[in-house]
């Protein structure tokens, strides 16, 4: 494995820093200075300021979990409350859980032990869609909806749904987003006085919810994994590890 791959993967960083790291000429494998880059394996000792650093061959897992409503998003809670990882407790692995859904919403969530996966779900900048099923309180009616695909300015800025549309059952409607804003779309529906019975997170990028019960998991394929890293490049036309 190159040397600044490496690194990335025992560091958790990007590998333009761990270039940095080994162009300042603070990288030793086998307790010689690096000044060029070279291909390193297990059997190696390679150090940065005189720590040795290895990569963990740790199985990278990633789940799709269905979080049943009056469950925390995360995975401690002091007050005592169920949290997502209640329902991982046969996985012997730090698990972090990606894309909080509130206490009262419903949904696909996905949990996994890989950072540099969860920072694509998390970091605002690679705008992964997210969509949503919401059932209204009342049958919104044409002139609102429209309105309301054309954005309103909230407390924390101006936000507009990617799209929000109708379903067969007038009290449903389905909306995309790109943002993490905190319970934006329960600000969002209170701006346009739009009650909420349900919020519930059907997709993520490609990632289906589908026929998932509630409180059950079950593991991403490949293709879903990549989908989403695919997802991030093409936005930004840059490598996402």
């Amino acid at each position: 494995m190159r040397v600044n791959k490496y690194l990335a993967q025992a560091l958790n960083i990007s590998r333009r820093r761990a270039d940095e790291l080994v162009k300042a000429g603070r990288v030793k494998v086998n307790g010689e200075v690096l000044n060029c880059f070279v291909d390193v394996s297990d059997d190696d000792i390679v150090e940065v300021d005189g720590e040795r650093v290895k990569v963990e061959n740790t199985k990278r897992l990633y789940f799709a979990f269905n979080k049943p409503p009056f469950v925390i998003s995360s995975t401690s809670d002091e007050e005592g409350r169920k949290t997502v990882c209640d329902f991982f407790e046969n996985i012997d692995q730090k698990l972090i859980c990606v894309g909080r859904l509130d206490y009262l919403s419903e949904g696909l969530l996905i949990v996994t032990n890989d950072g540099k996966f969860a920072n694509i779900l998390m970091h605002p900048k690679f705008k992964i869609r997210k969509t949503y099923l919401v059932k209204t309180k009342e049958p919104l009616k044409a002139r609102k909806l429209k309105r309301m695909s054309e954005g309103i300015m909230l407390e924390d800025g101006f936000f507009k749904p990617l799209t929000i549309k109708k379903t067969a059952n007038p009290q449903w409607v389905i909306v995309a987003i790109d943002t993490g804003r905190n319970r934006i779309l329960r600000r969002f529906f209170k701006a346009f006085d739009v009650g909420i019975e349900k919020l519930k997170r059907i997709a993520i990028g490609d990632i289906e919810l589908g026929d998932l019960k509630e409180g059950e998991y079950r593991e991403l394929s490949r293709k879903e994994v990549e989908s989403i890293k695919k997802l991030a490049y093409s936005g930004f036309k840059q490598e996402v590890v």
